[in-house]
């Protein structure tokens, strides 16, 4: 009993004192302001100056943002003559001031400042240094956001590791930030190797665990298991799934978008009792599933997604470039907003998806008005759906329900959009294919040339009336492939076919 109340009193002093030294930072900062007040108000009273002529020399704030927590405290101080910041407030812009808040190797929030011009301030910001996740202190640098909206380094930084703050002289208000010297310098191709450091980003909690819902997946991943094995995942069980989207999510994060993973279904997976969350989320930009799922005839069932009123809620919540096929998804259930689909939420730069099959309910009850969704897919640009199958309902707000009968949302709006031929395309005798031309403007007029239903080109035709094709086509003109070209415009909500279509053979 005795050891362990030892043990008990050694965790507390190591994890409450470093809090309490934060903590009383905090309240120094705001008892010089409370000390000040009363001073400017007794000298109100007694007539020694008016309301106008009081000054504030220091001004600070206590910062608290769970998903940017690493900062906790920002003090203004001014070292002018004058010693009065006038107007001063700081306030946390994280996710209001896009470029500050996507600034590689941001630490904590992005804080807006303001003060009368005429002052000479002083800015020193407060750090958690268990929060900095591996950050090494002397790494820490002040950023400053320009008009271009760019950022540079301000001088004369002073930092206190004893006190856990970074103290910078600054020349104007405006947006500044903390940064880790390496990962801000390294982007831009400058040599800092001598602020290199190596951690473990499995021993800290990522954006993704910061900033989002991570239902079970947590509670399921081998964080080992998926170091190990990315970027091809062979899974067969609800751990092994859940830990390829700890990795995607959690360990690729906002870089996702350079990697390619690679995940084979080796067995049927039964995710029922599990509250199962999209790969691919959006935080602050968006943070993708890039690469291909094939699940070599295996089945995925009881999915359970419930994104309630936002959007991207799918098994892949966003995508700039994924091929799936050979799977099947059973009984599943999703609910969320715009950008809704079992599989697919947002799906750009993907070609064909073959030989997926889909049964199950899109729930938008929390959501008011339908907005993008689809029984595969919410939103796709020209994917084409090879051999896939869908039984799908959609749950509206008011309980009703009504079978989604398209794959995409852009499929449905196709098909409620009639094609027109106002543009004639003919085949010339050299092979290249002319358009007649119109007198009423068409948004994005384009070409549009395809293989066997797989878009192989769009190209602006606004100010082109004549172009040959060969190119594109060569390779399948040999009599068992299926070339078309028309043209197309962009009508409100996607392009539609607003010429003839032509089957191109040479």
């Amino acid at each position: 009993m005795a050891i362990f109340l030892r043990m008990f009193l050694i965790f507390t002093m190591l994890t409450i004192a470093p809090m309490q030294k934060y903590m009383l930072k905090s309240r120094e900062a705001r008892a010089l302001q409370e000390q000040r007040a009363r001073e400017i108000e007794a000298q109100i009273a007694q007539g020694q100056v008016t309301k106008e002529q009081q000054k504030l020399p220091e001004y600070s704030v206590d910062f608290y943002n769970k998903e940017r927590p690493e900062i906790t405290c920002v003090c203004l101080k001014d070292e002018g003559e004058n010693a009065d910041l006038g107007k001063a407030s700081l306030r946390d812009e994280y996710k209001n001031d896009y470029y500050a808040s996507g600034v590689v190797g941001l630490v904590g929030a992005p804080i807006r400042v303001q003060y009368d011009a005429e002052a000479r301030p002083r800015i020193t910001f407060y750090y958690n240094e268990s929060e900095l996740r591996g950050i090494p202190e002397r790494n820490l640098i002040l950023l400053h956001e320009t008009e271009d909206g760019s950022f540079d380094e301000v001088a004369g930084g002073v930092l206190d590791q004893e006190e856990n703050s970074l103290s910078v002289p600054i020349d104007e208000p405006g947006i500044y930030l903390l940064a880790d010297r390496y990962q801000w310098y390294s982007v831009w191709g400058i040599d800092v190797s001598e602020y290199a450091y190596e951690v473990d980003p499995t021993q800290y909690p990522s954006d993704w665990e910061r900033e989002s819902y991570v239902g079970s997946i947590m509670d399921l991943a081998d964080k080992q298991w998926a170091m190990e094995n990315a970027p091809v995942f062979h899974v067969s069980t609800p751990e092994q799934l859940a830990s390829v989207v700890y990795y995607n999510n959690a360990i690729l994060g906002n870089a996702s978008q350079l990697y390619y993973l690679e995940v084979y279904l080796e067995g049927d997976i039964d995710l029922a009792g599990y509250a199962w969350v999209p790969m691919g989320w959006s935080g602050v930009g968006y943070n993708c599933f890039n690469g291909l799922i094939d699940g070599q005839g295996h089945v995925i069932r009881n999915m359970t997604i419930d994104g309630a009123n936002l959007s991207h809620s799918a098994f892949i919540g966003y995508s700039t470039g994924v091929e799936v096929r050979n799977i099947t998804f059973e009984n599943a259930y999703v609910s969320g907003g715009s950008y809704t689909g079992i599989v697919g939420g947002e799906i750009y730069m993907s070609d064909e998806w073959e030989n997926v099959h889909v049964s199950g309910v899109l729930d938008g009850n929390n959501s008011g008005r339908k907005g993008e969704v689809g029984s595969i897919i919410g939103r796709e640009a020209y994917l084409h759906f090879k051999d896939c199958t869908a039984d799908v309902v959609y749950r509206n707000r008011d309980g009703s329900e009504e079978r989604l009968e398209y794959f995409s949302h852009r499929q449905e709006v196709i098909a409620n959009t009639p094609a027109t031929e106002d543009f004639q395309l003919t085949i010339e005798e050299d092979g290249s294919v002319t358009r007649t031309t119109s007198e009423d403007y068409f948004q994005n007029l384009c070409w549009h040339l395809e293989v066997d239903g797989v878009q192989l080109l769009q190209r602006f035709a606004e100010n082109e009336t004549n172009y040959d094709p060969y190119w594109v086509f060569s390779d399948y003109l040999n009599g068992k492939h299926e070339c078309l070209m028309w043209l197309e415009a962009f009508t409100g909500e996607t392009y539609t076919r607003v010429s003839n279509v032509i089957e191109y053979k040479r």
